[in-house]
C-alpha cells in the first residue's frame, strides 16, 4: 500500500514538471525562438498592398514583359480594383462572388492580351487556365 501511494505521488509530481513553463494558454511559457527579439506579426495590412504592381511583376517574370506591357497590366488592374473591392464587400454567396470576379478578370485579361505577342499570349492563357483551375478547387 505504501509503495502504491509513493508511486502515485511520484508520477503526479513528475508530470507537473513537464508543463511548468506553460500556464494554460499557448502564448505563455518560455519563448525558444531564434533570431531577433522583435515579435513578428503574420497579419498583413491589405490596404497598403499594390496588387497591380505585384501582378505586373509576376507577369513580367513569367512572360518577360517590356515597360509598355507592364504599364498596361497595371492600368488594367487599377481600373478594375474598385469594382473588385465592391464585390468582396457584397453580402452574396461565394459562388456568386466568383462569377462576378471572373467577369472582371476576363475584362482585365482582354486588355492585357491586346499588347502581348503571340508567344506571350499563349503563356498568359496557360497561366490564366491554371489560376482558374486552382480557384475552382477552393
Amino acid at each position: 500500500m505504501r509503495n502504491l501511494l509513493f508511486i502515485t505521488l511520484l508520477v503526479l509530481f513528475c508530470s507537473n514538471d513537464a508543463y511548468s513553463q506553460y500556464s494554460g494558454n499557448r502564448r505563455s511559457g518560455v519563448d525558444r525562438s531564434i533570431g531577433d527579439d522583435a515579435p513578428r506579426s503574420n497579419s498583413r495590412k491589405k490596404e497598403n498592398q499594390d496588387y497591380a504592381g505585384a501582378y505586373a511583376d509576376y507577369l513580367t517574370k513569367e512572360l518577360k514583359l517590356d515597360g509598355l506591357q507592364q504599364a498596361v497590366v497595371k492600368t488594367a488592374v487599377n481600373d478594375n480594383k474598385s469594382a473588385l473591392e465592391e464585390i468582396y464587400k457584397m453580402d452574396i454567396s461565394v459562388m456568386e462572388k466568383k462569377d462576378k470576379i471572373q467577369v472582371i478578370n476576363n475584362k482585365i485579361a482582354a486588355k492585357i492580351t491586346q499588347v502581348l505577342s503571340k508567344e506571350q499570349n499563349e503563356k498568359f492563357l496557360k497561366l490564366k487556365e491554371d489560376a482558374e483551375k486552382k480557384a475552382m478547387k477552393n
